[in-house]
């Protein structure tokens, strides 16, 4: 059934004026879009789920040129959460126009971007983390390299 409303139209009479309202149809609504099926594989939970979001990260790192792998750099803390970065390539990118930034470690769950500087180590066995490494000159003298 559809629905009527009124809009206002000025008829002229010969007789006179009058104000005549004459009902015009409403449009129909947008029709809902159907759901969008993204798998038919059963839904990820638990290791399974953050190794696919671990790939899709490594995997857009790498389509914009970056080099990431799996770990996070453990100490060396520099910056932490930086504010408005939300995806590895926005962390690799963060940490490269930061001078005093060496390394960058993403948290694939929360979308966590974390800056580091020169000193520390990487931990590859941290499966919920993303890390990777900005090319610097080292500022230690050589013989603490």
């Amino acid at each position: 059934m559809a629905m009527l409303s009124f809009v206002p139209f000025m008829v002229m009479a010969a007789l006179g004026q009058e104000t005549v309202e004459t009902p015009v149809p409403t449009p129909p609504p947008e029709p809902i879009p159907a759901p969008r099926v993204l798998s038919s594989t059963p839904e990820l939970t638990g290791d399974e789920l953050i190794a696919a979001h671990r790939q899709q990260y490594l995997s857009t790192l790498a389509s914009a040129g970056i080099t990431g792998r799996k770990g996070a750099w453990l100490y060396g803390d520099y910056l932490n959460d930086v504010e408005g970065v939300h995806t590895a390539v926005g962390c690799a990118q963060a940490c490269q126009a930061d001078a005093k930034c060496y390394h960058w470690n993403f948290q694939v769950e929360r979308a966590r971007c974390d800056l580091k500087a020169e000193n520390g180590g990487i931990n590859e066995d941290i499966s919920d983390w993303i890390s990777g490494d900005v090319p610097r000159a080292s500022k230690k003298p050589a013989d603490e390299i």
